[in-house]
């Protein structure tokens, strides 16, 4: 190994040692989950401003970009899942002192970003033949049609933005990535409100509008992570260009363990979006409820996204430097503050239900006969906040024993659990009462609850075997470019 190589295991030593009392604590979850779960509730956040801004346009358009940003998520799912794994690889890399192997999985992930984003734009062209087969009205089905091509555009943009946030997350350097998320959470807001209405000189674009915004916000973001990751490595001296060749060892390795883990988010999202298509075929108005209690359900569970990277990042630390026990306080502590956030959230939902689905009517003015109505999305929607405010505990568990497991590299078990659950306990059940005499909104809303109830104590199942630990995901002896 070089003696630069040397220099830099030696300061991440004494890194490690000076936060050694700190390992597996409440506080270090805190220090990195916090700012994460912002960056990941700005996604959220997102989806929720253009369905805002979407509420003034028209019942169709509020009905399709859910249904069509479900479609886009499942569709990625798979390649974003796999290359968002690099922040295992960096963070157990790190953890073992290893910068040149942290360095080579950065460049894996961006060389899959790269590959799988330009190979989904061949989806565009069987969008509508695809959303032809969901039954919903013509005019539905061509605007879900728009939001989803304009979006599936700008993949390469989105996948290489995600590999280069894990350079920074999969080293617990969560506010950089807080940071710059906000930034084009403020961004995408403000291009919504200027493409869907067409203020001042822009063209008045209405759901494609919507989806250009949150193109143009991810492309801005791209650019900050590139000069970021320029600066940082140049700070560090990191072997940034040395280590950018395919290292065919390591992708191999890096498909292994993130195909699972990216199949997991697959099965997940495919799962309900099938469900969004069979609620589709009740009415219009079931399925922009639906939209609607999604929506809030995503300024919960979107978080939990982000705090499951937290456990993820440091589970994946804590294994790299052999430290299991802190593995395990990790989790617990996460089980803790999960719980506690999807418990008063949840409950908040119970009690103020008109307040939480008042920002989506803030612009459905119907004095010009295009907005929805009010009061009709308003009573249905209540009764699926209750649904909401229930399962979000389970929920929570799933998420923080999935993300502990794949921590470990355990990613295979999760993704079975998941494809079960959603498909045979959620989509089966909705599709049988969607062609019974009786199909209901909620009824349907009884089957997506049943899901996420029973994955979440799989989970806990799994994690609680122990089987985790006996993973090896890296090797740190292995021999890189700089040995």
């Amino acid at each position: 190994m070089t003696m630069e190589g040397e220099g830099l295991q030696a300061d991440a030593g004494l890194r490690a040692s000076a936060a050694e009392s700190d390992a597996g604590t409440m506080s270090e979850l805190f220090r990195v989950a916090v700012p994460l779960m912002v960056s990941s509730g700005s996604q959220s956040l997102m989806n929720a401003a253009d369905r805002i801004m979407l509420a003034g346009c028209s019942e169709a358009a509020l009905a399709a970009v859910t249904p069509a940003s479900m479609l886009h998520w499942t569709v990625i799912c798979i390649p974003l899942g796999t290359v968002l794994y690099a922040n295992t690889f960096l963070s157990q890399y790190e953890g073992a002192g290893r910068t040149d192997r942290m360095m080579a999985s950065l460049w894996q992930s961006i060389w899959l970003a790269l590959f799988s984003g330009f190979l989904l734009l061949a989806c565009i062209p069987f969008t509508r033949f695809v959303l032809g087969f969901s039954g919903h009205p013509p005019e539905v089905v061509e605007l879900e049609s728009q939001y989803f091509n304009t979006l599936c555009a700008g993949c390469p943009v989105l996948f290489v933005s995600t590999a280069l946030s894990c350079f920074f997350s999969g080293r617990r350097k969560t506010a950089v990535v807080m940071t710059i998320s906000i930034m084009a959470v403020l961004l995408n807001f403000v291009m919504d409100y200027l493409l869907v209405y067409g203020i001042g000189p822009f063209p008045e674009l209405g759901i494609r509008g919507a989806a250009l915004a949150t193109v143009g916000a991810r492309c801005v973001e791209l650019l900050v992570y590139c000069v970021l990751l320029v600066r940082e490595s140049r700070r560090l001296k990191l072997p940034l260009w040395e280590e950018c060749r395919v290292d065919r060892g390591l992708l191999r390795r890096f498909l292994q363990f993130g195909i699972p883990s990216g199949l997991h988010f697959f099965v997940d999202n495919s799962g309900f979006t099938a469900f969004l298509m069979l609620v589709g075929r009740l009415s219009s108005t079931a399925l922009a409820a639906t939209n609607l209690a999604f929506s809030v359900n995503g300024l919960i569970f979107v978080p939990l996204l982000g705090f499951g990277t937290a456990i993820q990042t440091l589970v994946g630390h804590h294994l790299g430097a052999g430290k299991i026990d802190c593995a395990r306080r990790t989790t617990r502590n996460a089980v803790i503050l999960g719980l506690t956030w999807t418990g008063v959230t949840g409950l908040l939902l119970i009690v103020f239900p008109e307040q939480s689905l008042w920002p989506f009517f803030f612009f459905a003015d119907r004095s010009d006969g295009r907005g929805v109505d009010i009061a009709g999305l308003a009573a249905e929607s209540h009764v699926l906040l209750n649904f909401v405010a229930v399962y979000s505990v389970f929920d929570a568990l799933a998420v923080v024993f999935s993300s502990a497991l794949r921590g470990a590299g355990d990613t295979l078990y999760p993704m079975v659990m998941i494809l079960g659950c959603s498909w045979l306990v959620m989509v089966l059940p909705a599709w049988l009462v969607v062609h019974s005499d009786g199909a209901s909104l909620t009824k349907l809303w009884m089957a997506s609850s049943a899901n996420i109830v029973l994955a979440g104590l799989l989970m806990l199942m799994r994690y609680s075997s122990g089987r985790w630990t006996k993973i090896q995901l890296v090797d740190v002896h292995e021999q890189g470019r700089g040995d």
